[in-house]
């Protein structure tokens, strides 16, 4: 997710090319033409080449999980002549082989992991970190630390969903205990104040910072072979053996 920029004191719309890079959906703009990568959100060809968008935090997460952390939640409904937009996953077939990778026969730039492996992408500072599922689901709460930037990443292994934020509060970096599932929600405590937060919200809702939150990061759900592509530097965490 991204935020528009503007072209001429509008903001642009942009709409799908058609055209893959590196098996990556690209973008472009109505305005000038140019094209953007949906992964990087640079302007890869045309007159903007080289501008990048300002990317925004959003969670990758099952609808009933969503609608409890967020009642207020409004939904957008594109009704079409098939019904529903968006109620067929018309990639299932691609999503379930785990042998095809690319479009056009991608390999896998590293064996260390499955191709198909999920993995919660992280680029700060012009560091890149890959965080696997598969190691998510063995130490759902990570704490680390990125171009300097002390960070929090959190799994929920029901619904395959991980986030990223800056554990800098105020002037202090926080750290955290195991999380712990009350109520359908997931909790953990900060060891500065013993405050009780929602896990993947980062909100403080008990304790001496209350109403508190903690920045979410803008990362990016990909597969590995993906990742990796794009960022051949990028560096691998592992959970703790």
């Amino acid at each position: 997710m991204y935020v528009r920029p503007t072209h001429q004191r509008k903001p642009i719309t942009l709409g799908v090319s058609g055209r893959l890079w590196k098996d990556a959906l690209v973008m472009y703009d109505r305005e000038t033409g140019s094209f953007w990568s949906h992964l990087t959100g640079s302007a890869i060809q045309g007159p903007l080449k080289g501008q990048a968008l300002t990317p925004y935090p959003a969670s990758h997460t099952t609808w009933e999980r969503w609608k409890r952390l967020h009642p207020e939640t409004v939904v957008l409904s594109k009704e079409t002549a098939f019904g529903v937009e968006g109620t067929h996953n018309a990639y299932q077939g691609y999503f379930d082989d785990p042998e095809r990778l690319g479009i056009f026969g991608t390999r896998n730039p590293d064996n260390v992991l499955p191709g198909k492996e999920f993995v919660l992408g992280l680029s700060l500072g012009g560091t890149r970190v890959a965080y696997p599922y598969r190691d998510l689901s063995r130490q759902p709460l990570v704490q680390d630390e990125v171009s300097a930037e002390p960070v929090l990443v959190v799994f929920s292994a029901k619904e395959a969903t991980a986030v990223a934020f800056s554990r800098t509060l105020g002037e202090r970096a926080l750290e955290f205990s195991t999380m712990r599932a009350t109520g359908g929600d997931l909790l953990m405590e900060d060891l500065q104040t013993g405050s009780t937060w929602q896990v993947l919200t980062g909100m403080a809702i008990k304790g001496k910072l209350a109403g508190s939150r903690l920045r979410q990061l803008p990362a990016t759900r990909a597969f590995w072979f993906a990742w990796k592509g794009f960022y051949p530097e990028t560096r691998l965490w592992r959970a703790s053996r």
